[in-house]
């Protein structure tokens, strides 16, 4: 009896126990699908680096735009993977691409959002600061969206660096107004300021500005 009794304890145990496993395999595999499910459904961010191989964009004897450009993105790419979102780069080494064909990538993808990423040049070599532009004609809701994209960017871009705001402002250029979704396109200093343009050099100030148009980006989605 003793025994039979054993047995019964032993065999209660073991079907316990495979329920318990069972239960917690079936809670990691939902634990581990939602992962996947959430990281498939973050939005798409589409980053265009401004001009390109035989396309320069500003220059002077210190830096051409299209590198600043590039490097920027990759580091705004970086800070945003971090933050799980998606992110898809219009160019991600020197090369030209047309203006249509980086709205168009993003229309492809059917992304939430564009970033293009320029730095500025100017006649008055005094001129500086940072400045973001949204689509001056699109329909009325992309329209609203950009303008609230321009300002969570510039707002952190402004804090993080301490640089002058020159403001949102309306824009005509092609590859925010191409798009089918809300895009801005950040001017992040002006090449033709030689204090801005030295600091745009430094690798440790290209990082701050990629931070910051994550975290305005990010803080665009929050709201």
């Amino acid at each position: 009896m003793k025994y039979f009794s054993r047995l019964l304890l032993v065999f209660l145990a073991f079907i316990l126990s495979a329920c318990f496993e069972s239960k917690q395999t079936k809670y990691a595999d939902i634990i581990r699908k939602n992962k996947i499910h959430a990281r498939h459904t973050m939005p798409i961010i589409v980053l265009d680096a401004g001009h390109g191989s035989l396309d320069p964009g500003a220059h002077n004897e210190l830096c051409e735009e299209k590198t600043l450009t590039l490097k920027t993105a990759l580091y705004t790419k970086a800070e945003l993977i971090k933050m799980g979102y998606r992110v898809v780069m219009t160019r991600s080494r020197d090369e030209f691409i047309t203006l249509k064909k980086r709205a168009q990538i993003a229309n492809d993808l059917k992304s939430q959002v564009l970033v293009s990423i320029h730095f500025n040049s100017a006649q008055n070599k005094k001129a500086h600061g940072i400045e973001v532009f949204y689509p001056k004609k699109a329909k009325p809701w992309k329209q609203k969206r950009s303008k609230l994209l321009a300002q969570t960017i510039l707002r952190k871009m402004l804090v993080n660096t301490g640089a002058q705001s020159r403001g949102i402002k309306e824009g005509n250029f092609c590859v925010i107004r191409e798009t089918n979704m809300p895009a801005v396109l950040v001017e992040c200093g002006f090449i033709t300021n030689d204090r801005e343009c030295r600091k745009m050099l430094k690798p440790d100030y290209q990082k701050l500005l990629g931070k910051s148009i994550a975290q305005g980006l990010n803080q665009y989605f929050d709201l």
